[in-house]
């Protein structure tokens, strides 16, 4: 019985140096990213969970509600989010009116626009 309780035991023990060591160096790549990259990776973050499952996890690509909408500015993005509007003059791609409000600020959607037009 003994010998069962010392390897689960070894065995979380193995788990948890595991997960500090990734955590670590996901610490490290953050560190070597540029500022541009760092607000980007952001970005990424909040498209794929915000804007991924109507616009396609690949921003080039039309999804199966909304278009493609890799190389969108900051304008036309803080409208559609935000507002749920569209910049004067802007022809949208699509007439739909469904697009949900996000209440997302600036510095957010700035990511958002840095990761939609990353190379």
């Amino acid at each position: 019985m003994r010998m069962t309780k010392n390897r689960g035991g070894m065995f979380r023990l193995i788990l948890l140096c595991l997960t500090i060591i990734l955590i670590l160096a996901n610490c490290k790549e953050e560190e070597n990213l540029t500022p541009a990259q760092k607000l980007a990776s952001r970005g990424k973050g909040l498209y794929v969970t915000n804007c991924s499952a109507c616009h396609n996890q690949n921003p080039a690509v039309d999804g199966a509600v909304g278009p493609a909408v890799k190389g969108s500015n900051f304008e036309l993005l803080k409208a559609r989010i935000v507002e749920g509007t569209y910049p004067a003059g802007y022809t949208p791609k699509r007439t739909s009116q469904i697009m949900t409000r996000l209440p997302l600020n600036d510095d957010q959607i700035r990511g958002i626009e840095a990761f939609l037009n990353a190379p």
